[in-house]
């Protein structure tokens, strides 16, 4: 939508242009007819272009604005997703702007009880180990457990992206889970793009992250 406008707009500045240099043009004939001095034409067409690129970048600068006010902060698909900040098992602290500013982050909502949960870590393994080169990011979000606990399942499982502790279900709330796991992917620019209990397939990661 952005680039359509932003072609639009060229366009239409080179349709003025042109006419403005034809008016300019015939005018010139005149006033040479006239024998009046041809500086003064040229000054006036520079003044007329002049004032057209201004007046067109205005609105195309308005347009821009416009366009990425759209993109709205929540936790639905098509919203800029909703911040948060969370401790890790090893007590590092992760801001969810920072964490996926500038790359496609899956994440994954759950808990150590949960059999569905437990069957899908091979799989974000193998994901985060093939495409995190590429700019994916995983980040495991676990739902009202203690730290101890959670910590001696990310080693017996061997969890190599990072798992935080969402302690009081708090982002869990934020987020409306209700049956997990929840996965969420958000694009480049943040914005959740899946939302779904069953795990996204490699090939629609791929596509996010050459896109």
């Amino acid at each position: 939508m952005y680039f359509e406008m932003k072609r639009k707009v060229d366009v239409t500045v080179r349709l003025i242009s042109r006419r403005c240099f034809r008016v300019a043009w015939f005018k010139g004939i005149i006033l040479k007819e006239m024998g009046l001095n041809m500086n003064i034409v040229i000054r006036q067409f520079l003044i007329l272009l002049l004032s057209t690129f201004v007046v067109f970048s205005l609105t195309f600068n308005v347009t821009e604005d416009l366009v990425f006010a759209e993109v709205k902060t929540g936790i639905d698909v098509g919203q800029k997703a909703s911040p948060f900040k969370l401790l890790t098992v090893d007590g590092k602290e992760i801001e969810l702007g920072s964490f996926a500013k500038d790359r496609v982050t899956l994440l994954v909502f759950g808990a150590t009880w949960c059999p569905a949960c437990r069957h899908e870590i091979p799989i974000l393994k193998e994901y985060y180990n093939e495409l995190k080169d590429d700019g994916l990011n995983v980040l495991n979000i676990d739902i009202q457990e203690s730290e101890k606990k959670v910590k001696s399942f990310v080693e017996k499982q061997q969890i190599n992206y990072p798992v935080v502790l969402d302690s009081d279900a708090g982002v869990a709330r934020l987020y409306k889970v209700v049956g997990i796991p929840l996965n969420v992917i958000l694009d480049k620019n943040g914005v959740i793009v899946y939302k779904e209990n069953r795990p996204p397939g490699k090939e629609a990661l791929k596509k996010l992250l050459g896109d």
